[in-house]
């Protein structure tokens, strides 16, 4: 048994919009605590980390625990559906061996999801040592990652003791954002920091910004990104593997 409602639509919507086009399917896992899901992209690239906390919901129902298999496309398709003031209920149709999703406001429209065959195995998170640590708003970034796109496909992420870096380069010029540790939320700086990742990953995970005021990025020399998104109830986490650079 499983049944919730989400008075906020943005913090599922947001989240799932940013998972969904790096994570084809996966397992939902829901129990007393709220709802997880953890799991890598095809390629490898990109791990996802997102907890949606109980604290979420206005209603939140559970009996035991229970894995949700899902297709995220097809699940971020229908939540786009959702108007800012609708509200979200999220039940399990044993009988029809499917999630329903119903969106209500001055309607009430609802669907329902079949659930699909999933791997149960417990992905595990890396542990990293990170010797510099950014805290920013999401907007920044944001707007940096699309600065950048306009020169290259793929976008460096820098650090030394005064700033934070995003750049660029390629046929078509080059482009440099920065941000110094005074502008910043946080800045941490053990030694310099650089590496470079891919576009295509980085546009979908600043996605996320509308569920937090803030992103934290933690860096290293040449070494996957930590990106985590934070906000009340809610947390998203991506970590994303480094481009091999070729000159």
């Amino acid at each position: 048994m499983f049944n919730a409602v989400l008075a906020d639509p943005r913090l599922l919507k947001s989240s799932i919009d940013a998972i969904s086009n790096m994570i084809d399917e996966a397992g939902v896992n829901v129990g007393g605590d709220g709802m997880r899901l953890r799991a890598m992209d095809p390629a490898h690239v990109a791990l996802v980390d997102f907890e949606l906390g109980k604290e979420a919901f206005d209603k939140f129902e559970v009996k035991g625990s229970l894995v949700l298999g899902l297709d995220l496309d097809r699940l971020n398709t229908i939540l786009k559906r959702a108007g800012g003031g609708d509200s979200i209920s999220l039940a399990l149709d044993e009988e029809a061996n499917a999630l329903r999703i119903r969106l209500e406001n001055t309607s009430r429209r609802t669907f329902n999801l079949p659930l699909i065959e999933v791997g149960e195995e417990e992905l595990k998170v890396p542990s990293l040592d990170f010797p510099c640590m950014v805290e920013l708003s999401p907007g920044i970034l944001s707007e940096a990652i699309k600065d950048a796109e306009i020169i290259s496909d793929h976008v460096t992420l820098r650090v030394d003791k005064d700033s934070f870096y995003v750049t660029a380069k390629g046929d078509l010029g080059n482009v440099e954002v920065k941000v110094s540790k005074d502008e910043a939320v946080q800045f941490e700086a053990k030694q310099d920091a650089r590496s470079m990742f891919s576009i295509e990953y980085l546009k979908d995970m600043v996605k996320a910004g509308d569920i937090a005021t803030t992103v934290r990025l933690y860096l290293g020399e040449n070494i996957p990104v930590k990106m985590d998104y934070l906000a009340p109830n809610v947390r998203l986490s991506f970590l994303l593997a480094p481009r091999i650079e070729s000159e």
